[in-house]
């Protein structure tokens, strides 16, 4: 718990103290050689783009950008812009090419006062994920992921050190598959993976994370690097799935850089130091 108290203290004032998660004890073991290898990996390739810091320097203005969007607390007579949501939505890969379907479906009214309900709701963290998600019809499975990302995102930037990040490709119980994963050694051969969906266990897998980069030498931004990280490692296992069979192309574009889908999966633009790019389009160059 290398940096809990602080996590548990900023939750606290956020929201009364209701999203104060404590780490959860893993049942699953992380292998620290495999999680070095990708920080070997991380610190490598990030050379092209100026080094790791300029990754955390994005990742960071895009923390700026939606803690400006959701104030800590909820100011008296605040509301929500139009102009506010399309900057947050276009900093969310997950969700940008399905937001016309789901304007489509609820209305974009509708959906901003779900963000309102999701981010200052009086009901506990996962009924607000739930009800969140459940504002798009249930036949709209696409549709229902990406909103479940776009609540991950929100929670997680707003206070990256108080919220850890929930995405699918971080970890998706449903399909037993993301990140956490591929740093357990021989995880092809396990028959499940007994890693669950609640919040507790994401802050228990981050602790562990915090821990190993301590063990590294790496103190500073500790929230940022374990994102970056964490991208690294399900990028990887993308490529390495689906690089033959032309997915990678399909799902996420034309790639030519070792850190295009890690850039794409966080919403970060290191060219500029920006959270997003000018378009909303994430880019190296």
């Amino acid at each position: 718990m290398l940096w809990y108290k602080k996590q548990a203290d900023a939750t606290a004032q956020q929201s009364g103290g209701d999203d104060a998660i404590v780490p959860a004890e893993l049942a699953v073991d992380f292998d620290r050689s495999i999680a070095e290898s990708k920080l070997n990996a991380l610190l490598e390739q990030s050379k092209d783009v100026g080094g790791v810091e300029n990754l955390i320097e994005s990742l960071n203005a895009k923390c700026l950008l939606f803690g400006a969007a959701f104030p800590a607390k909820r100011p008296s007579g605040w509301s929500l812009t139009q102009e506010t949501l399309d900057a947050v939505y276009a900093a969310v890969f997950q969700v940008r090419r399905k937001l016309g379907a789901i304007h489509a479906a609820i209305g974009a009214q509708a959906l901003g006062d779900g963000v309102v309900d999701l981010v200052y709701g009086d009901k506990s963290l996962q009924d607000r994920l739930l009800g969140f998600v459940s504002l798009v019809p249930e036949e709209m499975k696409k549709e229902r992921r990406a909103m479940r990302d776009l609540a991950a995102e929100i929670l997680h930037f707003r206070d990256p050190e108080g919220m850890p990040l929930m995405t699918r490709w971080v970890w998706d119980e449903a399909t037993a598959s993301g990140a956490l994963r591929e740093f357990i050694r021989g995880n092809d051969g396990l028959p499940e993976i007994p890693i669950d969906n609640r919040a507790e266990t994401f802050e228990g897998a981050r602790v562990w994370f915090a821990e190993m980069l301590a063990e590294a030498g790496f103190y500073r931004d500790v929230p940022m690097l374990i994102d970056l990280l964490l991208a690294q490692a399900y990028s990887d296992y993308v490529k390495a799935m689906s690089s033959g069979l032309g997915m990678v192309q399909a799902e996420f574009g034309q790639s030519h850089h070792p850190l295009e889908l890690l850039i794409k999966l966080l919403g970060v633009d290191p060219a500029t130091g920006r959270g997003i790019g000018k378009a909303g389009e994430p880019t190296l160059h």
